[in-house]
Parts: structure tokens; sequence; C-alpha cells
């Protein structure tokens, strides 16, 4: 029986070479893997201690975009009594660079797949595949795609054009023993991992309960964005009406799938949809019904979790599963910042419910941003994520220091901007400094005075606008995974209260 869709392609046939494949940033937030020219090599974190090494946490899935990098400059904080050296920081950036990049890559386990997916990380179809993969801790490197413009290479080896896909290095196949094999489609490529990988957890079951649950999950998408979109009607006319009636049928029809989902968890037991065990059900169910959860408060005032404690308590598992929360999940604040430029992207122009949609978002946002210097206690900061962050800045500074420093931003065009891009170079080198720390990276955040910032007295609110902008910028999981964004966005905050002292 043909459970999934496949392309057999001989042997190295592909190139994975920087010259074959280059990936583009998308729009929105900002995109600091705009710089990501070669096929990043991802392997797990999971079971890393904090205290490991840099060169680990930069090869680590969640660490490095394994983008080519330069320059910044030297050392740190109050309590290492070193005063950072910003006189040469191309030098000094080059030197970061080197001490993130692993000296040594032969405990590197091999990717044993490539993974197609959009550069944003909002791929609903991507984001299911995604955490299979990580689910069966399965070595894989990643080819991002622009959904807005797909290179020709793309187009031309995946026939629906259409990301995900999912390239099985090494298939040991009957008929081609030595061959790579192409899969897409998400549901296609869910049962390939099972069936490639026999020795991980599989996930997509053959049982009843499975498909009824994966029938539930359709119908309720259905039911939700059949809510989410009614009031725009005929779009085709643009007289046509639709009437209030139509609006709470679709709401009542969407509440009552969301009921139907909450017994269905009661009787299974949970925490997962199936029981104590993670499923493809879950891997389907969690990319609509995380947004809502942040998103349809906002936009049409509706907490799905309200009175409904085993979606909740579903929700609490997939915030505590290492291979979802570790790196696939979105965090809060992304999903409320877009959620603002979504209204402004797709809403009507002048209609009163995608204006008041924008003002509580950007509202709600500004609250979180408030809030992000105190979202990292000093005794709760993890290592391997701040590391993350770290890597991230260094590999992709330049891009960065160009979104923080436009002064024509075509998204949050409300963020304040810095200026200076040498301050803002000064800025992000202060703060990857900072975050080598480590486990220690709050402290010294908190520690670290003005005077050895290596920043002039002139340039602390240009500094200071920088780390304000990066903080509202980053976007998870596209920039990072969400701890590490956690991480990066309190030091950012902390050094910008510093700089205004």
């Amino acid at each position: 029986m043909r459970y999934f869709s496949p392309v057999w392609i001989p042997l190295l046939s592909i190139s994975l070479t920087a010259a074959a494949f280059s990936s583009t940033g998308g729009s929105s937030t900002s995109n600091y893997n705009r710089l990501s020219h070669r096929v990043r090599r991802v392997h797990f974190p999971f079971g890393l201690s904090a205290s490991s090494s840099t060169a680990a946490a930069a090869s680590s899935s969640a660490a490095t975009d394994t983008t080519s990098a330069t320059s910044t400059t030297t050392t740190t904080t109050e309590s290492s009594q070193q005063t950072i050296n910003t006189n040469n920081l191309a030098a000094a950036w080059e030197d970061l660079q080197k001490e993130i990049t692993p000296n040594d890559e032969s405990d590197t386990p091999a990717p044993l797949l490539t993974f197609y997916r959009d550069t944003n990380g909002w791929c609903p179809f991507c984001e299911r595949v995604w955490i299979c993969m990580r689910a069966k801790n399965i070595p894989y490197q990643e080819r991002l795609v622009s959904l807005s413009n797909k290179p020709d290479w793309y187009k031309e080896m995946v026939p629906t054009t259409q990301v995900p896909a999912l390239l099985f290095h090494n298939s040991n196949s009957d008929d081609e023993p030595n061959s790579r094999k192409l899969v897409w489609e998400s549901l296609d490529i869910m049962k390939a991992l099972d069936h490639m990988f026999p020795d991980t957890p599989q996930l997509v079951l053959d049982t009843d309960e499975y498909d009824e649950a994966t029938k539930m999950n359709a119908l309720l998408n259905t039911a939700g964005f059949g809510f989410i979109y009614a009031s725009r009607g005929d779009e085709s006319d643009e007289n046509s009406m639709v009437s209030s009636q139509h609006l709470q049928d679709k709401k009542q029809a969407f509440l009552d799938a969301l009921d139907e989902l909450e017994r269905a968890m009661v009787a299974s037991g949970g925490p997962f949809r199936l029981g104590n065990n993670f499923t493809g059900v879950d891997a389907e169910m969690i990319p609509s019904l995380e947004r809502w959860r942040y998103q349809l408060p906002l936009s049409k005032g509706l907490d799905i979790l309200e009175n409904r404690p085993a979606l909740l308590k579903w929700f609490q598992a997939m915030d505590s599963y290492a291979p979802f929360s570790e790196r696939v999940a979105g965090d809060e604040y992304s999903w409320v910042a877009t959620s603002a430029m979504f209204a402004r992207f797709f809403g009507k122009e002048g209609d009163p419910e995608t204006i008041a949609t924008i003002e509580r978002s950007e509202s709600a946002a500004m609250a979180l941003v408030n809030g992000f210097k105190e979202a990292v206690k000093e005794d709760a900061c993890e290592g391997r994520f701040a590391l993350e962050a770290a890597a991230k800045v260094i590999s992709n500074r330049e891009a960065i220091t160009k979104d923080c420093t436009n002064s024509e931003p075509k998204s949050q065009q409300n963020i304040p901007r810095a200026t200076n891009t040498d301050t803002a170079d000064k800025m992000l080198f202060v703060v990857a400094k900072i975050l080598l720390h480590e486990d220690e990276a709050i402290q010294e955040a908190k520690a670290i005075m003005f005077k050895d910032m290596g920043i002039d007295n002139d340039e602390k609110l240009d500094a200071s606008n920088v780390a304000k902008a990066v903080a509202s910028r980053l976007c998870a999981p596209r920039d990072m995974s969400a701890p590490a964004a956690k991480i990066l966005r309190a030091v950012l905050m902390i050094v910008a209260e510093r700089l205004e002292e």
C-alpha cells in the first residue's frame, strides 16, 4: 500500500553546498536568518548541561544558524572587572565567532535528513514535521524556502512547489539501495518518518482512536477558520453583507467543536490527545491551537481555554514537551505582535474590527515588552539557551544591525529604531559577550556598569534604542527558540535600562 509520495534520487545527485542552495529571509518582524547561506546541520540539545561548552552549543540544533559571520569587541562586566574594548570591533567579532565554532565536529551526528521549510517558521504543515523529527531525535539539516520567492531549484525538485519537503539521505530501499528519497505533503512525511525509522517512537498510529482524533481535528480547523474569516463574506463582491446571525452561527460551530475536543480529552485521560504519550495527532493539533490561544483573545475576544481544563492540561503538556518547546514553539509575544501585523496585511482597511484588533494587539505587545527584563530570574537562566542566543547574535549581527537601524521599516513601524550602525554594532557586541556567560548571563547583565560597556556617553540613547528594537523585533521560532529569545530579550532590556539610568 502506498502511504507517501516519494521521489527516488540517486545518492549525491543533489548537492548540499552553499552554491546549490541559498535561503532568503521572510518579511514581517525582522529576519535574523537573512545571512544564512549554508545548509544548517541540526542535532539535539536534549540532555546538554547548562555548563556545556560554547562549541557544543553552537553545533546543536537549538544553537546556530550555521551562518557565516564577521566582526566585534572583547570582554565584559563589573563582576569580572574587565572593560569591553570596542576599538577594533571587526577583529573582536571574529574572535567571538571562533569562540562559538566547534574545534572538532567528529562528535556531531551526521544529518540523516534535509528539511525544507518556510523561512518564518509559521507554516503549520512544516511545524507538524518539525516536531515529529525532533520527537524521534533524528539528526537533520535545514534549508529555508522563501514562500514569496521560491527558488527555481525548489520548484523543480518538489512537484507541488509547496513546503514542507523532506529528503531522506539514505533510504536503503530494496529497489534503490544507495538512493535518496524526497517526500512532500506533511502527513505523508510523518508516515514516511515512522516507516524509515522503525526504532524511533511511532507517531502515526493504525488505530480507530487515532483516525477519529485526526478527523475531529480536521473538523475543528474547518470550524475555527470558518469563524475567524466569517466576517469577510464574499470577497469578490465588495457590496456583500454578512448577517449577524451568520457570524453567530460560525462562532457557535467553533465553540461546539472546541467543546467536543474537550470531552474527548477528558475521556482519554490526557495529558496528550490520546493519553500519556505524544503522537502525530498532537503534532497536527498544535499549529492552529497555539495561534488561537494567543491571537483569538485579541482579534475575536474569545479565550479557547475558558472552562476547558483538559485543553489547558494539554497545553501544559505541550509546553513541557522538549521537542516542541525547545525549538518549534512560538511564544506569547511573537504571536501577539504578529497579530497586529496579520490584521494590517489581511484585514479590511478602515474596518472597525481590524482597527480594534491592531490597537489591542499593539497594547498587549507593549505590556509584554515592559515585562521582558523580569521574565528570566538569575537562577533560571539556562546556559545552553543563552549560548544559542549568543550564537545567533554573533552569526547574524550584520542583518540585525541593518534591521534595528532601518529608517523605513515595512512592519512594526511603531517601534523606535536606532540611527547609528556603529553604535548598534557596539551594543550587539556587549550583549553577545554577556550571553556567553551562560547560566550567569542575567546576573552579568545586571552587574555591568556603563563605564565598562565601551559605549560613549553621547551614544547611550541610540544604544538603548538598539536593545529595545531588537528585543521587540525578535520572533520565535523564526529567529531562534522561544527559551533563547526569552533570555536574549531579558538581557537586551536590562542593558537598555542600565544605559538610561
